[in-house]
């Protein structure tokens, strides 16, 4: 009988972690194009995105070459937008929000109100931590970080050299994994072009004007 209890208690803790872990923490508002998602504990990107859709605490998104999407936090509506060519995780704990990105592009519009955790990007090299503020990060493989603010202030920390630095609008900080992290002032065309509105210029060009459709390039890179 005793080993009984100890099963069902057993049941009951793994239940009950299961179901944190698979908590809801974000909705799909946006997607375009080549968008995948990869559920906790599954090792590809097998599900197609789909606006609406749930994005659960420990999933990660990839968008491809030819795509865009855009997530919408359910607890504090920020949103993050997230360019072609961008792969992260999604990973809360009970103080923070982390997007752990490998790669790419994101714009991240994070409210103030209703916040009760830290929103951090966080990469191989370096970690940006925000309260409330509206910035990009752009990850590149190479292991060189850029995080360019627009609106309020954040932190960015390099791992490699333990250094910190603030960034505020109008500047950028550079981290690099050699340890390398600079503030420096950042022009006003270097903050990546919001991906929906691409999409929308990209709709009112005379069809003569327009690139080639997704479908035909994707078809185009298969064929080479």
């Amino acid at each position: 009988m005793r080993v009984f209890s100890c099963f069902k208690y057993l049941f009951i803790f793994f239940a009950l972690s299961i179901s944190v872990r698979c908590e809801s923490i974000a909705r799909i508002v946006k997607s375009e194009g080549l968008v995948y998602i990869k559920r906790l504990g599954m090792s590809t990107y097998a599900e197609v995105a789909q606006i609406g859709g749930s994005i659960n605490n420990g999933d990660a998104i990839k968008v491809g070459e030819y795509g865009f999407a855009a997530v919408l936090f359910l607890d504090d509506r920020s949103v993050v937008k997230i360019k072609p060519d961008s792969q992260f995780e999604f990973m809360d704990t009970r103080n923070t929000r982390s997007l752990n990105i490998e790669f790419g592009t994101i714009l991240n519009k994070i409210e103030k109100e209703n916040r009760s955790k830290t929103f951090r990007v966080v990469s191989p090299v370096s970690v940006a931590s925000v309260k409330g503020t509206e910035f990009a990060a752009i990850i590149n493989p190479s292991g060189v970080d850029q995080f360019i603010g627009k609106e309020g202030l954040f932190d960015v920390f390099n791992s490699v050299s333990g250094q910190t630095v603030s960034v505020g609008p109008g500047q950028k900080a550079l981290s690099g994994s050699t340890g390398n992290l600079m503030q420096a002032p950042a022009d006003p065309r270097e903050y990546p072009t919001d991906p929906e509105v691409e999409n929308m210029m990209e709709q009112k060009k005379k069809p003569s004007e327009r690139i080639k459709s997704e479908p035909e390039k994707v078809k185009e890179k298969a064929v080479a």
